[in-house]
């Protein structure tokens, strides 16, 4: 079985805008950052050489089939993606995927690149629980902390309409799978990105609010007792 992805004839526009929004936040945040790729250029990172580059780093994608300019063919991954799988699993193996996902992160951030679209929708479950990368487009190279911030920042705002214990086993695990590979915490302006993306991806607001006003404290406090 394979999946078969179809660019819309809208693409191009909203990689662009994307591009322009993220520039845009990087200068109001101070820390003024080159865009990520759009156009052609996210082509290019979706085929066989991105995808090299990064099962030398230890971060696993799915089987690239053939790819043209409109279609891409992947193989199928049975699990589906890590939002959906973090929502069914049971705590224990809540915490294990959300830590594979902070590992891939940490390593992609050592070799100098970051995912810039980070979410957890952009991950796929394996039969075996093992997390591959998906949606390659935007991987570009830079040690900015914007940038990285903005890695850990995609992620969890994706699973911020979580219910506030999943969320917060979701952001150890991430955080920690993350120090495991790059030896220090979280890039410091991940905080303020979180929220301000998460009004972008939430779909619980309520939720997303109670979430949002948990500071990387409330987390250490309970640790400690």
């Amino acid at each position: 079985m394979v999946v078969r992805k179809r660019n819309k004839s809208t693409k191009n526009f909203h990689e662009y805008l994307l591009a322009a929004t993220y520039s845009i936040i990087s200068l109001v945040m101070a820390h003024p950052s080159a865009p990520p790729p759009a156009g052609r250029m996210t082509l290019r990172n979706e085929g066989h050489y991105m995808r090299n580059k990064l099962k030398a780093l230890g971060i696993p994608t799915p089987c690239l089939i053939s790819i043209s300019e409109d279609t891409i063919i992947e193989e199928y991954v049975e699990g589906g993606n890590l939002y959906e799988a973090l929502a069914n699993e049971e705590d224990k193996k809540i915490y294990c995927l959300a830590f594979q996902a902070g590992t891939l992160t940490g390593k992609l951030h050592n070799a100098g690149y970051v995912f810039a679209d980070n979410k957890s929708q952009n991950y796929l479950v394996n039969f075996d629980k093992s997390l591959l990368r998906t949606d390659l487009g935007f991987i570009h190279k830079t040690n900015s902390i914007f940038a990285q911030s903005m890695d850990v920042a995609s992620f969890l705002a994706s699973v911020i309409d979580f219910k506030q214990y999943q969320y917060e086993m979701i952001e150890k695990g991430f955080r920690d799978g993350y120090v495991s590979e790059v030896r220090r915490n979280f890039p410091y302006l991940y905080i303020v990105l979180r929220n301000l993306l998460s009004f972008g991806f939430a779909s619980n607001q309520s939720t997303m609010i109670q979430n949002m006003t948990k500071g990387p404290e409330t987390t250490k406090q309970k640790e400690k007792n």
